[in-house]
């Protein structure tokens, strides 16, 4: 039986899900020793808030689909600075495939398990058969609308390098956001950076958001 044909996407898209974020500070050495950053943006790495996000996308260009994903924080290019993904897998190679092509974004394919024990959601992610990360977030109630259209562009533009070229993507999102709380974390610091080293600045919950991944430019 031949593998079902992959599915190709170009920008823009328009997704819809829900899903954890992580604020979190590191310490430059950390990043320096534990991150894998690609060569063009090696040395570059200036701080700031880091985020590492568990979303869950009900529909995309691409269909539905999962993913796991690290920002360490700021990269200096030039006179401006950008946050980037360094670590993402997601859970369909339809996702792995675009993400790269389109934004240059360094997705991986893996598998993730997510269960639900009460007001607590439990997220495994897995590759080549062994468990890479689990997490588990306890979320309270009440919510706060949210849109990124309050964050100057400069500020929530990305920067990825692919085949030695830069990509640069300012997407947009809104929707709400619940507090949380991260009661759990295992992360095997060889396939995801253990986050949990450094300081853990809060978390949220988002039940649902909207969110726009425009056509990047390239350098």
């Amino acid at each position: 039986m031949n593998p079902p044909e992959l599915i190709h996407s170009p920008a823009p898209w328009s997704l819809v899900g829900k899903g954890y974020v992580i604020l979190v500070k590191l310490d430059p050495a950390f990043v320096a020793e534990h991150v894998t950053v690609p060569d063009g943006l090696k040395g570059r790495f200036s701080g700031g808030i880091g985020t590492v996000m568990f979303v869950d996308y009900l529909s995309s260009d691409v269909g539905p689909y999962r993913e796991l994903l690290f920002v360490p924080g700021m990269f200096s290019l030039g006179l401006n600075k950008y946050f980037s993904i360094t670590r993402i897998y997601v859970s369909t190679m339809d996702s792995v495939v675009n993400g790269r092509n389109n934004w240059g974004i360094p997705k991986e394919l893996a598998v993730f398990e997510v269960t639900r024990d009460g007001h607590d959601e439990i997220v495994r992610v897995g590759m080549q058969g062994r468990l890479i990360t689990e997490l588990v977030f306890h979320t309270f109630p009440g919510w706060l609308p949210v849109t990124t259209a309050l964050v100057p562009p400069r500020l929530r533009t990305l920067a990825h390098h692919h085949e030695g070229k830069t990509y640069l993507t300012t997407p947009f999102a809104r929707g709400v956001v619940s507090p949380a709380r991260l009661i759990h974390a295992m992360v095997e610091g060889s396939a995801f950076p253990d986050f949990t080293r450094g300081r853990i600045l809060g978390t949220l919950s988002v039940p649902k958001f909207l969110m726009a991944f425009p056509e990047a430019t390239i350098l």
